[in-house]
């Protein structure tokens, strides 16, 4: 290990680690008993008068052997007089608190005690007394409880504490050691750059050493994944940072993250990898219920996590979902919660979006790492409708209705905040309908209101019962309750209340337009971000949607590839909804003149089931030669009915013709390279269902000076059509034609969204 390093650390991340067996983290817990109280801090440190300072950052230096610490952290608050100091920590709370001691949470007490330490060791105070004050959330009930330390004391305990965390840091210092001597020997892992290619690679090392945001649209084919990824790991040899996450949308996308960094390590590189699965793919039990009670790898999990985590870092370099479930096998651990922890000691980290920006989901222990961060974005075009989606939340009058039904003669008072809400959807259902409003620019205060109110009843009725009638139906009120509670938080001229009324439903979304704003702070704070896809295009667009700015950084590559490895037809036949019918007849005379006399693999894009499986019907009733097979994208498909779908594009002398959806799982993210695909036919311009929310976004966008429709319908759609005919030329061998069938393609407006290389296209004579 090399002498004199120097180590960041938070108290909160020090003390849980040494703690872990009570950890602060009560993720087992079901429902979260724990939370922060925002209100009920800042109405505690309002009251506490002049001797009191709020929000105290604190910090020390700690030589241990040849470490450097830096240990820092914030207190909730500082008591000061001539008579006494005492460090004090705010814990807000649904439990009764009549029923806490002072042996509850362990892990709270060393986070004082070290904040303590700090503070005496640097005023040289030979005294000082800690406070954790526990407040109910829903009144102005307290429990304190007060201790008092020498200075001797808090320091043998902090050296022990300090001392149990670098027997398992000593451990990842080595890896790092090992990590930095391997990037000084780092090489490209090819041959030769691709055309383009040392351009992207070169833009996003410039990006990360000015600490700055890029909007990369880089054709397919480049090689954007290991051409974002190899100068990332430059910076870092360089010292500018320390981390990486590499966010996805698509499980495809993952591995080819994980096979690039395989293929660096295989050329020498000591990194380490994790990968993050959801916790339904890759949870041990039938049903997933994150309870000690009903889950043996949940019961216990922190005693037996220091063991797990040492074993598997000592061991492995890249841990994907497999290599983390043999390691949670072995040391009985939850294999989802094994790789969130597993990814706070990673150099790498590749996982889908929603773990970093998320408000539900988002991995908030890694915020201490922010700023030493850098954040590859890929696919990045997904990224605006999976934000709306994050920063969305809806509830119905029906589920809270349901469970007062069930609840009536179980829990009266738990009945009374359900009742509540069903009638308050109810008044306001009257007065909506009165005023014929249903599109709302400010959020339902008192619907809010009486959301949190049953979501604290919830969690008090959740942590007393674990199962038995009517669980699941309060489980459901809990998780839509506190989803709606934390959106409205969040809630700003971005959002809309958007109220749909069917008889006596009440259905109310807290509906983000515009998710800019979120993605421009959340990606402000770490130490660079790359934004990159095929198909950003227009790329002002998606630096508006993203949240850029005009010092960010854009680049655009054009595809490396020949232009006679590509032919691109167009066929005019009108698919507005209004002509669907009239359109069918056409476009299966355009599918068999250009397929049937052709061998090989094809698939054929639609912008909806529905319009597929008409024009699919139809097709199936004509003679269709003997020579010709077709497969269907059917709805709601498992991964493994997928790749067997997948697995018909194989090399053929017979024509295979695949139906699917423009935006569907075979639309992006897979690759069919040679004789597995040899054409493509994308119907329509991929424009979104017109439906309320669509139009709500286009005024919304109108209202910002740009054109609505063309942001909520024309470019999303547009991009569909790019992504669907991406997936056809991938490596410099491939070849094949698109053939565009819709008449808007013969116009300036959509003809100029097209890729430069299709914009040129033959008009197809059927």
């Amino acid at each position: 290990m090399d002498k004199n390093v120097s180590l960041k650390i938070s108290v909160r991340k020090l003390v849980e680690f040494a703690e872990m067996g009570g950890s602060i983290d009560s993720r087992f817990v079901g429902t979260n008993i724990m939370q922060e109280g925002t209100k009920t801090h800042q109405r505690l440190q309002g009251s506490r008068g002049e001797d009191y300072e709020k929000e105290v950052h604190l910090s020390i230096d700690y030589a241990y052997q040849s470490i450097l610490l830096q240990i820092e952290g914030r207190c909730d608050g500082i008591f000061r007089d001539e008579k006494e100091t005492i460090i004090e920590e705010i814990k807000t709370t649904a439990r009764e608190l009549s029923n806490l001691t002072e042996e509850d949470f362990p892990t709270y007490w060393a986070q004082v005690k070290m904040y303590a330490y700090i503070y005496a060791k640097k005023q040289e105070l030979e005294n000082i007394s800690v406070r954790l004050l526990f407040a109910k959330r829903d009144s102005l009930e307290e429990r304190v409880f007060t201790k008092n330390y020498s200075l001797n004391e808090l320091e043998d305990y902090a050296e022990g504490i300090v001392m149990e965390y670098m027997d398992f840091m000593g451990t990842i210092l080595d890896s790092v050691q090992l990590r930095n001597e391997s990037l000084k020997q780092l090489s490209f892992p090819f041959p030769s750059y691709r055309e383009g290619q040392k351009d992207l690679a070169k833009a996003v090392f410039k990006t990360i050493k000015e600490k700055k945001r890029l909007f990369a649209k880089a054709a397919t084919g480049i090689g954007k994944t290991i051409s974002t990824i190899y100068p990332t790991l430059l910076a870092i040899g360089e010292k500018e940072c320390e981390k990486m996450i590499y966010l996805t949308a698509k499980t495809v996308t993952r591995q080819v993250a994980e096979e690039a960094f395989q293929r660096l390590i295989e050329n020498g590189l000591h990194l380490k990898v994790v990968t993050i699965t959801a916790k339904e793919k890759v949870c041990f039990q039938e049903e997933v219920r994150c309870q000690k009670e009903f889950c043996p790898f949940a019961d216990g999990y922190y005693d037996r996590l220091k063991d797990g985590l040492k074993d598997i870092l000592a061991n492995e370099l890249i841990m994907n979902r497999q290599v983390i479930e043999a390691y949670a096998r072995k040391h009985q651990l939850c294999p989802f919660e094994f790789s969130l922890d597993l990814a706070l000691y990673a150099d790498a980290v590749i996982c889908d979006y929603n773990y970093f920006f998320d408000p539900k989901v988002r991995m908030q222990r890694w915020s201490e790492f922010h700023r030493d961060t850098i954040v590859l974005i890929d696919e990045a075009h997904n990224l605006a409708d999976r934000a709306r989606e994050m920063y969305s939340a809806s509830i119905s009058k029906s589920v809270f209705l349901q469970t007062g039904r069930i609840m009536k003669d179980i829990d009266k008072e738990l009945y009374g905040k359900l009742k509540a809400v069903n009638d308050g959807l109810l008044e306001w259902r009257k007065e909506l309908l009165d005023e014929n409003l249903f599109v709302l620019p400010e959020k339902p205060h008192h619907i809010v209101e009486l959301v949190a109110a049953l979501v604290e009843e919830c969690e008090r009725w959740l942590k007393a019962n674990t199962s038995g009638a009517g669980y699941e139906e309060v489980l459901t009120c809990f998780y839509d309750g506190q989803a709606f509670i934390r959106v409205a938080k969040e809630y700003n001229a971005n959002f809309k209340t958007i109220v749909t009324i069917h008889k006596s439903e009440v259905h109310v979304k807290l509906a983000c337009l515009d998710p800019s704003s979120v993605i421009r702070s959340l990606t402000k704070k770490v130490f660079a971000t790359v934004f990159f896809s095929a198909t950003m295009q227009p790329l002002g667009y998606y630096q508006t949607v993203l949240g850029g700015e005009k010092e960010d950084y854009h680049i655009s590559i054009e595809s490396p590839f020949k232009r006679e490895q590509l032919e691109v037809y167009g066929h005019a036949v009108s698919t507005k909804y209004r002509n669907r019918d009239k359109s069918i007849e056409p476009i299966i005379r355009s599918i068999i003149s250009t397929f049937h006399s052709k061998e090989g693999n094809f698939l054929v894009f639609f912008p909806s089931y529905e319009y597929l499986m008409q024009v699919y019907d139809a097709y199936m009733k004509t003679d269709l030669p003997d020579h010709v097979r077709t497969i269907v994208q059917q709805p709601a498909m498992t991964e493994a009915d997928r790749e067997v779908f997948l697995k018909n594009f194989q090399a053929r002398t017979d024509t295979l013709l695949g139906f699917a959806v423009l935006g569907g799982v075979f639309a992006e993210g897979i690759d069919l390279v040679g004789d597995r695909l040899n054409g493509v036919a994308i119907i329509g311009v991929g424009l979104p269902k017109i439906t309320l929310e669509r139009n709500v976004m286009k005024e919304h966008f109108e209202e910002q000076g740009y054109d609505g429709f063309d942001f909520a319908y024309v470019y999303p759609g547009m991009n569909k059509v790019q992504q669907a005919g991406g997936r056809l030329i991938r490596t410099e061998k491939d070849s094949g034609f698109i053939l565009l069938i819709d008449d808007r393609y013969y116009t300036s407006k959509y003809r100029r969204l097209l890729p430069p290389e299709w914009q040129n296209f033959k008009d197809l004579r059927v």
